[in-house]
């Protein structure tokens, strides 16, 4: 029930009225707790022109390590005067749930979604794996042989995701965690492993150029991107026995951030993510850019964390 409480502090303080360009740091860091070059990353440097056309200059610094557990402790140790931001996801989540750092949700305040994403299985092109019924002979072949691997260590949503969708073909798997989906993409085209997880703008530009073939969508729906793939739900094979979990990237500040600065980031992380520049990118890489804020974000980030906790007590049976 305390949990509860902390994910319900950032409804507290509703928007009063909209900060004006005098409220907002003319500078703004951005703390992102992965590698650039990746997914993440590339979010936050699509927003910098975005935020510079509106007199913000945003500074991205990678900060990898923990999990993105390292640059979001910077975030709560901040000063809450919107100099300093940070990308948290569901990893941030994850962590929270699973009690293995000491970070809390009431260390941060939520401020915008940036990015959902759906998770795509593939393989690599040389697989004999060609569809998703093919896959799911092999992995009941394998009699707990096969391998299978994402971004992340295990008790990350990619383990998580793998387990429930093994859990719903009755089938075992090893599984094989990655630093990053890149080494994901080349254990697969090396023959190193059988089926990758990975996020579709991680693995988009292998995809299309045939290196990689596209399974399944572990999400609610087809992708556009990939109208011919069909969802894991299509058939029959539900893979969020622990309710909705879907990854998703959003814009956190440090807690104890006056109203008028919380109210001006807002409006503009919004402004950035719902310009047509950005819902380009969203339509290239696959991914939902819908800018939610507010009550919704904060019930988004409240079924993860229950997500979490589901499937970690499911875990230890």
């Amino acid at each position: 029930m305390k949990r509860r409480h902390m994910l319900a502090a950032g409804l507290a303080c509703p928007l009063v009225r909209i900060a004006s360009a005098q409220d907002l740091p003319a500078e703004i860091r951005l703390l992102v707790g992965f590698a650039a070059g990746g997914a993440t990353d590339m979010l936050a440097r699509r927003l910098q022109p975005l935020f510079d056309r509106r007199g913000h200059r945003l500074i991205v610094e990678n900060i990898p390590g923990g999990g993105s557990a390292i640059a979001l402790a910077r975030v709560a140790q901040a000063r809450p005067d919107g100099r300093t931001l940070g990308f948290a996801s569901g990893g941030l989540i994850s962590l929270i749930a699973s009690n293995e750092v000491p970070l809390r949700f009431s260390q941060f305040v939520n401020l915008v979604r940036i990015s959902q994403d759906p998770a795509i299985l593939v393989v690599g092109h040389n697989s004999p794996i060609r569809t998703l019924e093919d896959l799911v002979e092999a992995m009941r072949a394998g009699r707990g042989t096969f391998s299978a691997g994402a971004a992340g260590p295990e008790g990350t949503l990619g383990h998580l995701s793998l387990n429930a969708f093994a859990e719903a073909v009755g089938a075992e798997y090893i599984y094989v965690a990655y630093p990053g989906a890149s080494r994901v993409a080349t254990e697969l085209l090396g023959n190193h492993l059988g089926l990758g997880l990975v996020k579709p703008a991680d693995v988009f530009g292998q995809v299309r150029n045939g290196e990689l073939r596209t399974l399944a969508v572990l999400g609610e729906a087809r992708l556009a991107q990939l109208p011919d793939v069909p969802t894991a739900a299509e058939k029959g094979i539900n893979v969020f026995p622990n309710g909705r979990m879907l990854q998703m990237t959003y814009a956190v500040g440090p807690a104890g951030m006056p109203e008028p600065i919380r109210a001006g980031l807002v409006t503009l992380f919004r402004d950035a993510v719902l310009s047509p520049e950005f819902q380009a990118h969203a339509a290239a890489d696959a991914f939902l850019a819908d800018g939610i804020h507010g009550p919704e974000l904060e019930t988004a980030v409240s079924e993860m964390f229950e997500g979490f906790r589901a499937a970690y007590a499911r875990m230890r049976r």
